[in-house]
């Protein structure tokens, strides 16, 4: 197959057309998404790297090494003979042919014997901005590859070290943010003793456990004993950040009726909107049992809520609640009539600490996004200058799927 494409190539310069290649371009651009851009476990991206230029470049095979404090190592081979890597992995960058390739930052020619076969190693060197390395083309010492075959060799060099970086950049910040994550549960765990230790003795005092309460003083009880429920269910809503970030989140399967939570947070922690006025909720008589994770939908609808009264400055805020056609999925709507968001903000809308100037650190619309995704649905937020704005959360009725949520989805309004 690649004789007759080589072939086929030179017939068609020596007829005076262009050698351009349009299926080989569109089979490179295939390799670079799927291998250097795609989506993958960095730890496997070395192996894929080595088989996937071995069948591109129709050669004999492929390997992938970088530098480690002046020391080569040898990520991965593929095609070749197992006592390759021996060849070159744990050798000094300043003995041959290494410190030719990496001094020089110019490929290097190497041929070599291994188990009767005669090889010949196109070294092609790379860096990135956190390592160095080297693509390994490996062909029959008696073949000539074509010159084109050549440049592509080497822009594969530089798009692996690309990737090769990249990886180990992501290893790196993913280290760092399971490490933050570790830190804020530890933080949670630790508050949580306390807490519960208020809400026991406040349960027990508005009970009369400490003697009979007046009524002003019962509603004081209560009060207190409801916030610290809601700041107990704060804490765990922050740890399950903490794990999602770090990937150990926990989802639970509850069946419960959205109607009947909604209910009690409107008689709970928003009582006063919804005495005033300030606080509506419109809800289907048929919505469907939910079987999800009640919680996290308690602190969606917590900080959406929240949300909307801080910036709707006094005026209504509605929580629209209805069914899509196929009633498998759940909206969740909350509205308001503020003065809306900022073109500037709104692209950030859910992200931690980007919500802008006069609207707080935005870490309760992070978590809305954050459980909203982990339950297996989506967010979107529209605003309109001058007349409020909306933010739907969808959640499918039966829990979470197990295909992936999409990118919230933000939009002005003209």
């Amino acid at each position: 197959m690649r004789q007759q494409e080589n072939r086929l190539r030179r017939e068609e310069a020596a007829a005076g057309g262009s050698p351009f290649d349009a299926i080989r371009l569109e089979q490179f651009l295939a390799l670079e998404h799927d291998v250097l851009v795609a989506a993958g476990d960095p730890a496997t991206l070395s192996d894929r790297l080595a088989q996937a230029v071995t069948v591109f470049l129709g050669v004999a095979g492929a390997a992938v090494g970088v530098v480690d404090g002046g020391v080569y190592r040898v990520l991965a081979t593929y095609g070749v003979p197992r006592d390759y890597a021996a060849r070159y992995d744990g050798v000094s960058i300043r003995v041959a042919p290494l410190e030719s390739a990496f001094a020089g930052a110019r490929p290097v020619v190497v041929d070599d014997d291994f188990a009767g076969a005669a090889l010949r190693t196109f070294l092609l060197p790379f860096r990135g901005h956190v390592l160095a390395g080297a693509l390994h083309v490996i062909t029959a010492r008696e073949a000539v590859p074509a010159d084109d075959d050549v440049r592509l060799a080497r822009a594969l060099a530089e798009l692996a070290g690309v990737a090769l970086d990249n990886a180990r950049q992501w290893e790196r910040l993913t280290a760092v943010a399971r490490l933050r994550g570790d830190a804020l549960a530890t933080m949670a765990h630790d508050l949580r003793t306390p807490l519960n230790a208020l809400v026991g003795y406040a349960t027990l005092l508005g009970e009369g456990a400490f003697g009979t309460l007046v009524p002003e003083q019962q509603t004081i009880a209560d009060t207190l004993a409801r916030q610290a429920v809601e700041l107990v269910d704060l804490l765990g809503a922050t740890l399950d950040v903490a794990r999602l970030e770090s990937g150990r989140l926990p989802i639970r399967r509850d069946e419960f009726s959205l109607a009947d939570l909604l209910r009690t947070m409107l008689a709970g922690t928003f009582a006063a909107a919804a005495r005033d006025g300030v606080l509506t909720c419109n809800v289907p008589t048929d919505l469907p049992v939910l079987r999800t994770d009640r919680v996290k939908v308690k602190e969606i609808l917590q900080n959406l809520v929240d949300n909307a009264l801080k910036h709707g400055e006094g005026r209504a805020v509605e929580i629209d609640v209805a069914l899509a056609p196929g009633r498998d999925t759940v909206r969740l709507t909350v509205r308001d009539h503020g003065p809306g968001i900022p073109a500037d903000v709104l692209p950030h809308l859910f992200e931690p600490f980007r919500a802008g100037p006069g609207r707080g650190t935005g870490f309760g619309l992070y978590i809305v996004r954050c459980f909203t995704e982990a339950l297996g649905g989506r967010v979107a937020a529209r605003s309109s200058a001058g007349t409020g704005s909306a933010i739907t959360v969808e959640l499918p009725v039966g829990g979470p799927e197990s295909t992936p949520a999409s990118k919230p989805d933000v939009d002005a309004e003209r």
